[in-house]
Formats: C-alpha cells, structure tokens, sequence
C-alpha cells in the first residue's frame, strides 16, 4: 500500500481503503435487535425495580406487605414516603452486587471476543447476549412469581446474561457489524441511526410502560418482556446474515484463546504515526468514562427521581420517553447538519459531551419537574457522542485492525460497571440525605473531561501531516507516543 492511500486524519475522503468492501444496499439488521432489547428493558426496568423495592421493604427491613404494596403502584403514594430513603439505602447495595455479578462475565469475555470475531465472525457475538439477556429475562418472571423470595435472589438473574457477553458483547457485534457493511462516507451516518433505533426503543417503552403496568400488570409485563427479547434472538439467528465473508464456525475453546489477547494488545499498543496510538488510548478512555457514567446512573436515576422529585413511574416514564426523543432527533439532525457544514466526527462528539453536561448539572440541582424537562432540551446533542467517536476509529484504523481497536473499548467498557457501580452506589448512600444530586455533579465532571479529550484527539488530527501507513515492527516511526 503506498502512503498515499490513507492519512490518519479524518479530513481525508480515502482513509482506511485496505481491502474495504464496498457498502451493501440499506437494510434492517443490528437495528432490529438493539431497538427490540431496548424496548424490553424500558417497558419493564421500573417493574423489575419496584418489585425489587418491595421485596426489600417486607423481606429485608421486615415491613408489612401492606405498608409495603406502595412500592408496586406505577403512581406514587405519600403512604410510602416514610420508608423511602431507608429502602432506596438498602436498595443500592442489592444493585451493586447484581452489577457486579451482571459484569463480571463481560470483562472476561471482553478480552477475547474483539480478536476472536475476526476469524469466527460478528454474528456470534450478537446472538449470544441475546440467549443470555432472554434466560435472564425468563428468571425476572420466576423471581416475580416467587413471593417468597428475597430481593437477593434478584442478583441470580443477572447470571446468563453475564456468562453469555452482556451488553458489551452485544455493542461490539452491532459496532463492528455496521464497520463491516458500511463505506466511509456513509458509516457515521449508520452508526448514529444505530445509536437512535436503540433509543427509539426506549422511547416507546418508557411511553408505554406505566399504561400496560396499569393494564395488564407487572407480572404479564415481565412476560412480555421475555417474549420480546425472544423475538430479537430469534431474528438475528435466522434472518441476520454473517457480515464476515469466510467467517469459521467457534467454540468455546477457540474463544478462550490467550493468544487473542496478546494479539489485541500488540495491536492496539503498536506505534504508529501522528501520535496514532496516543489517540486511540484517548478515544477509548474516552469512550470508557462515557459508559463509566451511563452504568453509574442506570440503576439510580428512577430512584433519584423518586427521593428529590416524588415521582412514580408514569412520571418518569413521561420524562424518559420526552428525553430519549429529544436525544434521537438532535443526534440525527446534528449529524445531518454537523456534515452540511463539514464539521467532523470529533467536534461533533465534543458538541455532544457538553450538551450532555449541561443537563447533568441542571438535573442535579432540579427541585422541579419542568427542570428535568429543561435539561432535556439542553442535552439534545448528547446521543451524536459515541457513535461518532466509534465512527472515527473505524476511520483511522487499517481495516484488518478495527475489530481489535473495539477489543480494546470492549475491554475498557467491560470493567467500567465494576467500578462505576461501587462508586455510584457509595456516592448516592452517603449523599442521598445531605444533596442526592451529587451523582450527577460527578457525571458532569467526567463528561466535560471526556469532551477536553477528545479535543486533544482533535488537535493531533489537524497537525498531523504525516500519511498514514501500517507500523511494521522494522519500520521506524517517528513522533510517536
């Protein structure tokens, strides 16, 4: 390959052109699954919460079931205000060990599964989390119909779809899916859309699910919840083709390889030219503190708004839905617009994090609810973030290259749940009373050094002139770090 062809800047229009397929014609594949998932887990994650809030009041604190049936209303009632703050306290430990439990088996598998979908394919990395997140979903059911189980048992639920990848298995198959069946000119765009389906699932089920809580209930909520991540699973098992032309059929044994590990550190540890090994360190702990923040939150943020707002959850399902509408049209309308312009992948992302900061900290100081919706409307650019800053690697990296380059954000995003969960769950217990707000200061802080970051990316980028080339180990680079 001649220097040429490829410059590790992102202005040039033929940068990763080593062996690149060309785009296949438009057609529903990721989308599917990811908006199905999502969709499941918005229309029952605050069931599965009160439930959990409930099992906690008569099992652990030793409340009656009726001081304690509050807790299973999609409306809020004062009669459960008095035991609030002594059942959310208790609540955030069962979350942090289910999140430890639900991550550990991600951070293992992480270190593998990027390397190993280069020989043995995508798909796998996709339809496995599902498997594993519709076991886990059939488990809710069962924890749901067990009255007398515990909230402790809850933590078991969390078992299959951890074994099976979770969440990071799933992203880095979609990820590199699109990588694999989309051009450059073309991908940002696709990755964004991606990132929109999947909220435009949650939008729907944070619409839907206080009304089908009060229709049916929350036990039949739970078994729709199952049922639609069967659904997803089916689907990509029988109608998603296999987006690596020559993919191998795998085991496990070929997963668990060490070889694939120091093979995805040789990788993405290599130097390379422009501070080339500089920037994807960056993007990828960028892209790190970003889950980081979106794992902290997750298991908090109905909780937060039941502590300072009082809301149940037709509320914040209303808050949710509006949220994640705001989010979908500004990232899909920013990406339009920022490429009308020619503004690039990275100022996008930067424009991203700090919308994102903006509602963080009016969030954290809202005594009212029309401050949440306000800090909605500030962070309307937030969804452009991490798609673009995956769309940017996928450009900057060979081709062979960009499915170790994820390993390695899969590796990082693995073990952010571990540590994010601990120190979210500390947080909120110790400052739930004197300014429960506090998670949300501390998420504003990392965003907003994710966003100096990523402009620091940017400033290689624009003063690197070098052309890109792939860094043998007998050619000399320079200005490496």
């Amino acid at each position: 390959m001649t220097q040429n062809e490829d410059r590790l800047t992102e202005s040039n229009d033929r940068i990763n052109t080593i062996s690149e397929l060309p785009g296949r014609p438009f057609r529903l594949t990721m989308e599917v699954p990811l908006f199905t998932i999502m969709l499941a887990f918005a229309l029952s994650g605050s069931v599965i919460s009160n439930v959990v809030l409930y099992r906690i009041c008569v099992h652990s604190l030793h409340h009656s079931e009726d001081e304690c049936r509050p807790f299973l209303a999609p409306v809020k009632s004062n009669t459960s205000r008095q035991l609030e703050e002594e059942v959310q306290k208790y609540s955030t430990t069962v979350s942090l060990v289910r999140t430890l439990v639900e991550s550990t088996g991600p951070a293992v598998l992480s270190l593998f599964i990027g390397v190993w979908s280069d020989t043995y394919g995508r798909k796998p990395l996709v339809v496995w989390p599902l498997f594993g997140s519709a076991l886990s979903a059939m488990l809710n059911v069962v924890f749901a119909l067990a009255e007398g189980f515990g909230p402790w048992w809850y933590v078991l639920t969390a078992v299959p779809f951890s074994l099976t990848g979770g969440y990071t298995a799933l992203f880095t198959g979609a990820f590199t899916y699109i990588s694999d069946i989309t051009t450059n000119e073309n991908r940002s765009l696709r990755m964004t859309v991606l990132e929109a389906v999947f909220s435009a699932g949650s939008l729907i089920g944070s619409l839907a699910s206080s009304y089908v809580i009060n229709l049916v209930g929350n036990l039949v909520v739970l078994l729709i919840n199952a049922a639609l991540i069967v659904v997803a699973y089916v689907f990509t098992a029988v109608f998603v083709t296999e987006s690596l032309n020559g993919a191998l059929p795998g085991n496990l044994m070929t997963l668990l390889d060490i070889r694939l590990v120091k093979e995805m550190i040789d990788t993405c540890f290599k130097q390379r030219p422009n501070r080339g090994r500089a920037q994807l360190l960056l993007l990828t702990l960028t892209n790190s503190f970003s889950i980081f923040v979106l794992y902290g939150l997750m298991s908090l943020s109905y909780i937060y708004t039941r502590e300072k707002l009082h809301w149940a959850v037709k509320e914040y399902s209303i808050y949710s839905a509006a949220n994640t509408l705001i989010n979908v049209i500004g990232a899909v309308a920013g990406v339009k617009f920022g490429k009308m312009i020619g503004l690039g992948d990275l100022p996008l992302a930067i424009l991203g994090h700090l919308s994102a900061v903006g509602d963080l900290l009016v969030v954290a100081f809202a005594v009212t609810s029309w401050q949440m919706y306000m800090g909605a409307g500030i962070a309307m650019f937030k969804g452009m973030a991490a798609p673009l800053v995956r769309s940017f690697i996928t450009k900057v990296m060979p081709l062979e290259d960009i499915a170790k380059a994820f390993a390695l954000l899969c590796a990082f995003e693995a073990i952010c749940p571990l540590i994010s969960s601990v120190v979210y769950n500390s947080l909120y217990r110790y400052t739930i009373v004197s300014f429960p707000g506090a998670i949300y200061v501390f998420s504003a802080f990392i965003l907003f050094v994710c966003a100096v970051m990523l402009a620091v990316v940017q400033y290689f980028t624009v003063k690197g002139s070098t052309p890109y080339q792939r860094v043998e180990e007998d050619v000399p680079v320079d200005q490496d770090n």
